[in-house]
């Protein structure tokens, strides 16, 4: 009928183009060290990295524990941390406990299914990481609530890690870098049919900031000045520490 509005479909939420509890989730991994540059070597990297500011029996709190790849790292280089570790995904902690306890390393970890707002705000944690999560929440303070929520669970000084796929400082360096990383999905063995689907997820899905953005919602929330450690295409790795201090 003539002068009836046409419903508008509501847009996508990350939720629903990245099902962590379905096919996607049980993918994830594979999917990572195909297209994610140096994803391999990342996690042993950040774990030396952070070593020498843990104490001997520090509590580390892993955001988006995923696969429990930061878990196992993290207990390789450090036996005796407690590790904590949260993911709203049962099928991705379902993994997490399994790798865990695969590579003998389930002593003084615990997950958590569910939200870091969940989470008891003591006792502080000695560090916390947050690794490819940032880019599934939309910059309306989504993004900059969880980084709140992560820095109000850090002691001062505690150190906090953080990877993430971010857009480029300028609109041509974001298209030329994002450009080049479809090229490189071709070169890792994607096909034409994947690549087309994988576009439709981040267009749907991804909420890219500039890095120089992510650094500032980070200071923002209480998490200090960043140092870079990482840049690979749109990809980016900062260390904080909670009140300014640098690692």
């Amino acid at each position: 009928m003539h002068g009836t509005a046409k419903p508008v479909e509501p847009a996508p939420s990350s939720e629903d183009v990245f099902d962590f509890d379905g096919e996607y989730g049980e993918e994830y991994e594979a999917l990572a060290y195909r297209l994610i540059p140096g994803y391999r070597t990342l996690f042993p990297m950040f774990a030396a990295l952070i070593e020498p500011e843990l104490p001997r029996r520090g509590r580390v709190l892993v955001v988006g524990a995923g696969t429990g790849i930061e878990i196992v790292h993290l207990k390789r280089v450090r036996p005796n941390l407690r590790v904590h570790g949260v993911d709203p995904s049962a099928q991705m902690l379902a993994l997490a406990e399994r790798r865990v306890a695969e590579a003998g390393a389930a002593d003084g970890v615990t997950l958590h299914l569910g939200y870091t707002a969940d989470l008891a705000p003591t006792p502080l944690f000695d560090a916390a990481t947050l690794f490819n999560v940032l880019h599934f929440l939309p910059d309306d303070g989504s993004k900059a609530a969880l980084l709140a929520d992560i820095a109000r669970r850090l002691r001062p000084g505690g150190v906090f890690v953080f990877f993430d796929l971010h857009g480029g400082a300028t609109p041509e360096e974001h298209e030329r870098y994002l450009s080049a990383w479809r090229r490189y999905w071709r070169v890792r063995g994607m096909t034409p049919g994947e690549m087309r689907t994988f576009n439709a997820r981040i267009r749907d899905g991804m909420h890219f900031v500039p890095p120089s953005r992510a650094v500032e919602l980070a200071r923002d929330a209480g998490l200090g000045e960043g140092r870079r450690f990482y840049k690979s295409l749109l990809y980016g790795g900062w260390t904080f520490q909670r009140n300014g201090e640098r690692i």
